[in-house]
C-alpha cells in the first residue's frame, strides 16, 4: 500500500462525519491539517473525494466506492487487533501437539485437563506422525510442541522437559508360548524377538544397554509401532519389548519377564523451540515446569 494509513483513517472520519470540523475534533488535530491531508489523498488517488456545501461536505461517487473498501479493511484490522488481544489474554488460541503414538496422550491427559480448566478458551490439536516428521513440523512452526521419548536430536536448539520415566519390559503370551523360560539376558536370543525398529528411541536405549552388558540382540522382527508389537506378541509370534504403560489394557494377554538386571527406563518428554513459542504455549510449558518441581 503506497498511501499513508493515516490518510485513509482521516478519509473514513470525513465520510462518516460529513464535516471537517467534526473530524478535526474527533482526531484532536486542527482543521487545516485535516484539509491538507484530504488534499494529499486526492492528489495521490487522482480523484476529488468530497464537495463542499452549506452543511459541510458530501462524498463524490469515487469516495462512495473507496469507502466500501477502506471501511472493510479497517474492520478487518480492528478484528485482528481484538483477536491478538484475546490471544495475549489466553481467551482464545490453539496449542498444536505432535504425538508419535498414544503414549503421549497417556502422559499428557492430566496436564491437558488442568490447563483447559484454567484457560477454557484454549483448544488442543493433536497431530500424530513419526518423530522425524514431527521435528520437521516443529522447525517449520506447523506444530508448537512434541511429546516423544528420548533420545531426540535436531539441528535446532530444542528445549526438553521430562514429563515421565516409564519402565520397559520383555513380554510374551504365556498361553501360546508356555515353553519360554528366560532366566537372564543371555537367554533372550534363544527365542524369537520382536523389537522396535533400530532407529526407534526405545530400541536405541535397549541396544546401548545390551552393549554395556556385552550382548547383542538378534530380533526376528523389527516394528516401528508399539501397538503392532503387542499384536504380534498376542498372536504368539515371539517375545516383544515394550513400555509398560502399553499394557494398561488387555494386560491379561501378556506375561512380563523379570530379570535380576534392571532394564533401562524410557524418558517421555515435551520438546519445543523457545523462539517459536506462542503466548498459550509458553503458559502451557510453564505449567508443566511447575508441575514437575
Amino acid at each position: 500500500m503506497n498511501t499513508d494509513y493515516n490518510l485513509y483513517k482521516i478519509f473514513l472520519y470525513l465520510y462518516e462525519e460529513k464535516s471537517i470540523s467534526k473530524t478535526a475534533n474527533k482526531l484532536y488535530v486542527s482543521q487545516p491539517a485535516i484539509s491538507y491531508s484530504l488534499k494529499e489523498l486526492e492528489n495521490q488517488l487522482g480523484y476529488t473525494l468530497f464537495y463542499r456545501n452549506s452543511k459541510g461536505i458530501e462524498p463524490t461517487e469515487e469516495a462512495k466506492e473507496l469507502y466500501g473498501y477502506i471501511s472493510t479493511a479497517f474492520n478487518i484490522l480492528n478484528e485482528a487487533e481484538d483477536h491478538l488481544k484475546k490471544i495475549n489474554n489466553l481467551s482464545v488460541g490453539t496449542i498444536r501437539i505432535g504425538i508419535v503414538n498414544q503414549l503421549g496422550v497417556f502422559v499428557l491427559t492430566d496436564y491437558l485437563t488442568k490447563f483447559k480448566k484454567k484457560y477454557p478458551g484454549i483448544t488442543f490439536e493433536i497431530i500424530s506422525k513419526t518423530t522425524s516428521e514431527m521435528l520437521e513440523m516443529l522447525e517449520n512452526r506447523k506444530i508448537d510442541v512434541i511429546i516423544d521419548t528420548l533420545p531426540i536430536t535436531s539441528k535446532k536448539n530444542i528445549k526438553k522437559i521430562i514429563l515421565s520415566k516409564l519402565n520397559n519390559s520383555f513380554i510374551y503370551n504365556k498361553k501360546l508360548n508356555n515353553s519360554i523360560k528366560i532366566d537372564n539376558l543371555e537367554d533372550l536370543n534363544k527365542y524369537k524377538l520382536i523389537l522396535p525398529s533400530y532407529n526407534n528411541s526405545l530400541r536405541y536405549k535397549l541396544d546401548e544397554y545390551m552393549e554395556s552388558n556385552n550382548l547383542k540382540l538378534e530380533p526376528l522382527i523389527e516394528v516401528d509401532n508399539r501397538e503392532r508389537i503387542l499384536d504380534l506378541v498376542k498372536e504368539g509370534l515371539g517375545v516383544g519389548y515394550v513400555i509398560n504403560s502399553s499394557l494398561l489394557t488387555n494386560n491379561h494377554d501378556y506375561e512380563i519377564l523379570n530379570f535380576n538386571n534392571e532394564l533401562p527406563v524410557t524418558d517421555v518428554c515435551l520438546i519445543y523451540l523457545e523462539e517459536f513459542a506462542t503466548t498459550a504455549t509458553k503458559k502451557f510449558i510453564n505449567m508443566l515446569n511447575v508441575e514437575k518441581e
